[in-house]
């Protein structure tokens, strides 16, 4: 069930990914406040960056006022999920995906999103 690595984020996408799950849509200048430094990245690279999540389907763009505001087009559950099983069977060469009860100490998932991952890995199981 490996997964195209196209369609994986890379390390920066996730970032902004996880920033834009938590604040929900941004301006590319806020994107980059909040995410170039961990990268140690300019303004230019990460506007391309965006451009280019926005181009592979992970992003969406909207004019605001005259600004462009980026939002998150993949859920959140739904694309850990990929991740998740694509490095089960990838990686750990495992016929079932690992319980969601793994990631409750998670920073990242609420409990009803733990819940509803588990029935994500759960039905892939049976498929």
């Amino acid at each position: 069930m490996a997964v195209d690595p196209s369609l994986q984020p890379t390390k920066p996408e996730l970032s902004v990914l996880k920033l834009l799950w938590r604040k929900k849509a941004l301006s590319a200048r806020e994107i980059t406040d909040e995410v170039a430094p961990e990268f140690n990245w300019t303004y230019s690279t990460m506007r391309t960056v965006i451009e280019r999540m926005c181009e592979k389907g992970l992003l969406k763009k909207k004019s605001l006022d005259g600004i462009n505001v980026y939002s998150a087009t993949v859920g959140k559950v739904a694309l850990l999920s990929r991740m998740i099983l694509d490095f089960s069977d990838r990686v750990l060469e495992l016929d079932a995906a690992p319980s969601a009860v793994m990631f409750a100490e998670s920073k990242l998932l609420s409990e009803d999103e733990i819940r509803e991952l588990e029935k994500i890995l759960k039905s892939e199981t049976r498929k």
